[in-house]
């Protein structure tokens, strides 16, 4: 089979969709996007990832997921599904990997890790979860809570040194990667072995901000799902697809304030979360100096 030879594994929130965006531009590197298989995506997120690994049903997922690779010439093909790194709300994905693609090499973006809590939470209230921050953080120590888990790296890069040498596993600061963007490219094409001084004036702009967030409405979403939408997939699916983004952004309202961290919650998710980032110091040798932790 044809397969990735490059996966970006995450992490949520942390500029997977920049990165994706910046190597499909390098003219070794081939970076692909599902094509719809009976549904359909509400976000730029949503519409670049393979999301295959995490499923229970792969392997029978398998011939479409090659599908996407088969026609590509490039030395370098790859996909991005940042919940790839997201055990254990998604667990025995690095094996699943492992199984078809052993020798592919890996692309693992970070951030603060609090700051990629209250972005994670964002991005699913955009998607559509009406729980308060303060909910999601009742159980911020729970290993599933799906978007606290992310933010655990060395438990993330633990589960792929199980199944993978360190030499496939590159980490990368998106501070770095936002504020020092030729040299953090160049360290990445040298890693994937492809000409490490391309640039291309693309490379000067970012994908999926959080200023591109919105959520619907209460009286949006009823009238979103229960009849535009489902309307829309029966009568012209194909055209459907271009209308939806802007219909849902119509009847959607702007995420303006993120939740603040602060207090007895900001003291407990630092005692939990920094053994995770010293041991992720230790791992890379990278110091990650913006960061709050």
């Amino acid at each position: 089979m044809t397969l990735p030879n490059l996966v970006i594994i995450g992490s949520a929130k942390s500029g997977t969709t920049s990165l994706h965006y910046y190597l499909d531009r390098h003219p070794e590197i081939s970076m692909v996007a599902p094509r719809e298989s009976g549904g359909l995506h509400d976000n730029d997120v949503g519409g670049k990832e393979m999301r295959l690994f995490w499923r229970e049903d792969w392997r029978e997922r398998l011939s479409w997921y090659e599908s996407h690779f088969a026609d590509l010439d490039t030395p370098i093909r790859g996909e991005a599904t940042p919940a790839y790194s997201a055990h254990p709300f998604h667990p025995n994905v690095p094996e699943r990997i492992h199984t078809v693609i052993p020798d592919a090499r890996f692309l693992y973006i970070v951030r603060d890790p609090i700051d990629r809590i209250v972005s994670h939470y964002v991005q699913q209230r955009t998607d559509g979860d009406r729980r308060s921050f303060e909910e999601r953080m009742r159980e911020y120590d729970t290993p599933e809570n799906s978007i606290v888990c992310p933010s655990r790296y060395a438990t993330q890069i633990d589960q792929y040194l199980k199944f993978f040498p360190p030499s496939q596993l590159l980490v990368i600061d998106q501070h770095k990667l936002k504020h020092e963007r030729r040299e953090t490219l160049s360290r990445i094409f040298a890693f994937l072995g492809v000409e490490r001084d391309f640039w291309d004036p693309a490379f000067d702009h970012e994908r999926n901000t959080r200023a591109d967030k919105y959520a619907l409405t209460p009286v949006g979403e009823r009238l979103f799902y229960r009849l535009i939408d489902p309307a829309g997939r029966r009568l012209a699916p194909q055209r459907w697809r271009e209308l939806r983004p802007s219909v849902r952004r119509g009847l959607s309202e702007k995420i303006a304030d993120p939740p603040v961290v602060d207090g007895e919650l900001r003291e407990k998710l630092v005692t939990f979360l920094q053994p995770e980032v010293d041991r992720l110091r230790q791992l890379t040798g990278e110091q990650f100096e913006g960061w709050s932790l």
